[in-house]
């Protein structure tokens, strides 16, 4: 991988690490392969909440992404 996808992976790494802790778990657990009852589970809260938080971490996600391009 050459300098920019380096450069691309850390900013990534930067803008989910931003994310509020209750955004940012169920984001990361969903990206390491957990399915949303799982995430529901081990974090107690509801299917419908997990999913509101993933979809939430995702539109940031590409907002930040797509500002640091400008």
């Amino acid at each position: 991988a050459g300098p920019d996808s380096n450069m691309r992976t850390k900013e990534i790494r930067t803008s989910i690490e931003n994310l509020e802790e209750e955004h940012r778990m169920p984001f990361v657990m969903h990206t390491q392969g957990y399915k949303y009852k799982e995430i529901a589970e081990k974090m107690n809260l509801s299917i419908g909440t997990v999913k509101s938080r993933i979809f939430f971490s995702r539109k940031k996600l590409m907002m930040a992404l797509k500002d640091d391009q400008n």
